[in-house]
């Protein structure tokens, strides 16, 4: 591997991570305040990439404005799914909540694939084909401004997360429940709050990804699948170590890509994850300690 082909793959994997990260943040948001695992998460990010291709084939609406229309729908949906099933889910066992949230993905895709086909769709724009060189590096427009609008959510969410009231509880509630609702937190109202925030970070990442790859009614199970991975290698419930193995994940598999196949580059998110397993159960980065 050349220089020049390993710059190339580092920037683009970057770039790749960043969104990975924007992904698996909302997921481990809610398992950090809720103590659920929401195995339709990547089902609301495939719904967020129909709406986004949706307004811009039928209305015309740039995927980068449509995050301003796709990001309070998916807030919604997210208030809607706390109120109207898991708020009542949280009340059974683990592994009632993991088969709920795991029977509504096996019928948003069929869903989706009942009103939508099982055609790939994809948006097409005069940037779609440009780039940006930086050096000998040569980076598409639409990768660059989902990685850089990613990274800039991502900082936004930090600054809501450590600087706000809101984040104070939302960390309150995800270290004692106990002890936030006897310090008079509303512990309903933040559960309800986590749901939309992790939620709507797909009405971000949705629109951005759409005119980078393909949308059909199963590439929700692909990203859930990668959230996972990114957010066990990171350190369940931990905001860095989302960012962190988003990070990990898009550069291991950019580099993979260039030495092999893009079959055994799909896999390398999973070795990573047995390493990770074998090496530090707990994931690199803690709740505790991302907020140090």
């Amino acid at each position: 591997m050349t220089v020049g082909l390993f710059l190339q793959a580092l920037f683009g994997g970057l770039a790749n991570g960043a969104m990975y990260g924007l992904i698996a943040v909302g997921l481990t948001l809610v398992f950090g305040v809720m103590r659920i695992i929401n195995f339709a998460h990547g089902e609301f990010l495939m719904i967020a990439m129909y709406a986004a291709y949706f307004a811009w084939a039928l209305g015309g609406l740039d995927p980068v404005l449509a995050v301003l229309v796709v990001a309070p729908l998916l807030m919604v949906c997210g208030t809607l799914l706390y109120s109207g099933l898991l708020r009542f889910a949280l009340r059974v066992p683990e592994i009632n909540q993991m088969a709920v949230t795991l029977g509504l993905s096996l019928l948003m895709q069929y869903l989706a694939l009942l009103f939508f086909t099982g055609d790939n769709r994809l948006v097409i724009l005069p940037r779609s084909t440009e780039g940006v060189g930086i050096g000998s590096v040569m980076l598409q427009v639409p990768q660059l401004i989902a990685g850089g609008a990613s990274l800039l959510l991502l900082g936004l969410l930090y600054f809501l997360l450590r600087r706000t009231d809101f984040g104070l509880m939302m960390r309150a509630v995800s270290q004692s429940h106990e002890g936030a609702q006897l310090s008079g937190i509303d512990i309903g109202r933040v559960y309800r709050w986590a749901m939309a925030v992790g939620i709507g970070t797909l009405g971000v990442a949705g629109p951005l990804l759409v005119s980078v790859l393909y949308v059909n009614p199963h590439v929700g199970a692909l990203f859930t699948l990668k959230a996972f991975v990114i957010v066990i290698v990171g350190g369940l419930g931990s905001f860095g170590g989302a960012l962190l193995g988003g990070l990990i994940v898009g550069v291991a598999e950019s580099i993979a890509v260039v030495w092999f196949s893009a079959s055994i580059a799909a896999a390398v998110p999973f070795v990573l994850l047995i390493l990770i397993l074998l090496w530090r159960p707990e994931g690199l980065l803690t709740w505790k300690g991302a907020h140090r």
